[in-house]
This record gives structure tokens, sequence and C-alpha cells, in this order.
């Protein structure tokens, strides 16, 4: 039987520790953006960038549990050049107003000439970041990719191009401009509709708009229909009066407004809690502010 020395067998040890700790996850490489960038353009590979901040917990939850994951590790060795930034520190403050983030932790992935292919903000699982860098590389299997595809064909039926307003939305893509073609081919939106319901709730709308006020005649009917979404386009309604007053230099559009929303509030949410002075408060003040 053959035996290595102890010494051997120590260093043979620690090799084989080494070479498993740099195959089990993300290998993070210590470079600057540009040099990664250079990097990834002559191994023909793209830029996977962590921005993080040293007080915040979900990039510590990445850190430690999600960027260790063995498959996602695998997949984004084999494509990626892949950094951390520190978005309060050194180029880390430029990278933040480059590409508009405003939250930690946001994942950035990039072609090696700079271009932005895809933002990824939150913590999200192993399973679900490989997905999306899997979209990054590639695309044509995505759904966005597809529904791109049947839009420029001239696909534009409702179902479909809710649908495909969804997912751009989704995918932090120009929704405003498909919600044009959509508001432009069905001018009328019929609420109970699902379909116009989802552009609805994804459209900056006016309590002195006809159909808004329509819906919030309605509000039982609705939150039975759509629930919480439709919750959710109450309050937006609200947050909205001050702009929409502020636009329209009437301060009178809040008093119109809540008479509407307060009603639907009580509605949804059981055992409301706030009266609606305060609200006509909190509404003047952002009107105020703006």
């Amino acid at each position: 039987m053959f035996f290595l020395p102890a010494k051997l067998t120590t260093l043979f040890l620690f090799l084989c520790l080494f070479f498993n700790a740099q195959s089990e996850g993300i290998n993070f490489q210590q470079l600057s953006l540009s040099a990664a960038l250079k990097k990834a353009e002559k191994e023909h590979k793209k830029v996977f960038i962590d921005v993080y901040a040293v007080w915040c917990g979900p990039c510590k939850y990445l850190s430690n549990n999600v960027f260790t994951d063995e498959t996602l590790g695998a997949y984004m060795n084999k494509h990626f050049i892949s950094i951390k930034i520190d978005g309060e520190e050194g180029e880390g403050v430029d990278l933040m107003e480059e590409f508009s983030i405003d939250a930690y932790p946001t994942m950035l992935f990039l072609d090696p000439d700079r271009t932005l292919r895809k933002k990824v903000v939150g913590a999200l699982e192993a399973d679900v970041l490989t997905e999306r860098a899997t979209w990054v590389i590639t695309p044509e299997l995505t759904t966005i990719f597809q529904l791109t595809k049947r839009f420029k064909s001239g696909e534009r039926d409702k179902a479909f191009l809710s649908s495909y307003i969804m997912e751009t939305y989704n995918d932090d893509g120009d929704y405003l401009s498909l919600l044009n073609e959509y508001n432009r081919l069905y001018p009328t939106l019929n609420l109970k509709n699902e379909n116009d319901f989802i552009i609805f709730g994804l459209s900056t709308n006016s309590t002195e708009e006809a159909f808004v006020q329509a819906f919030l005649s309605e509000p039982a009917e609705y939150f039975e229909l759509y629930g919480d979404a439709a919750l959710e386009k109450v309050k937006e309604l609200l947050i909205n009066l001050a702009v929409d007053a502020k636009e329209k230099q009437d301060v009178e559009i809040i008093d119109r407004g809540l008479d509407l929303i307060y009603p639907a509030l009580e509605v949804m949410i059981e055992g409301l809690d706030v009266s609606k002075e305060d609200l006509r408060t909190s509404v003047i003040e952002l009107y105020e502010e703006e």
C-alpha cells in the first residue's frame, strides 16, 4: 500500500479543499468594472454585478445563502465575469446613478460594451437567479422574447396585449408605449373585463375621469372580482390626487376625489382606522411638496 508523506498529505488535502471551495458558488473576482468588462470581452462572457451596501440585510442573505449555491455558481462562472460593487463607495456611487439604482441589493447583467441586459432588484433564491441569468444568455427562450416576436408580427388582440404589457412591466421594459397602443386600439375600458382591468391597474388615472368614478362607485363588486389588485388601485388613486390637483392647479380635486375614494376604502379595508380628514391632511401635504 502506498502512503503519502505527512507533509504532502496535508498539502494534498489543502489543495482539494481549495479547489472544491473555488468550484462552489459564484466566483466573484476582485476587479474594477472596467477590468471586468475587458476580461468578459476577451473570454466571450458577460458581466454580473452584485451592487450592495454593507448594512443591507438582504445583501448578506444573497452572499451567504444564494451566491454559494453550486448549480447557480456553475452556470454563472461559465457565462459571466462576476464582481461585487459597494453602491456607497468609489465607483459604486456613479454606478448607482448610471443605472438608476435606488434599492439594495440590485444585480446588473451587462454586455462587455457596458450595455445593460437585465436589472434584478431584491434577494432572489438561487433557482430564480439562475433562471434570470439564463434569460440573459438565451433570450430567445424567454416569454418576453416570444411575445415581442408576436407583437412585431402584428398580433394585437386584447388578451395578448395585456399579457405582453404585464410581462414588459415585470421585465422593467417600456410598457408605457404598449399601454398607449392598447388604449388607441381599445379606447373604452370595461373594468369588469380582466384584460381591461390589468391595463387600468397599470395606468395613471384621475378621479375626474368617468370610468374611474364608475370603478369607485362599485367598490364591493370590484373587490370581489379582483381582491387586493382593486384595493391597490384605490390606494394609487389616493396618492395620485396630489399630483392631479397640482397639474390642474385645482386643490378642490382633492376633496372631490376623497368623496369617492374614502367610501371605497371603507368597503375594501375592514376596520379602516384612519379618518377622511387625516387622509385629506396627508394628501394636502403631498400637494404642497409637489
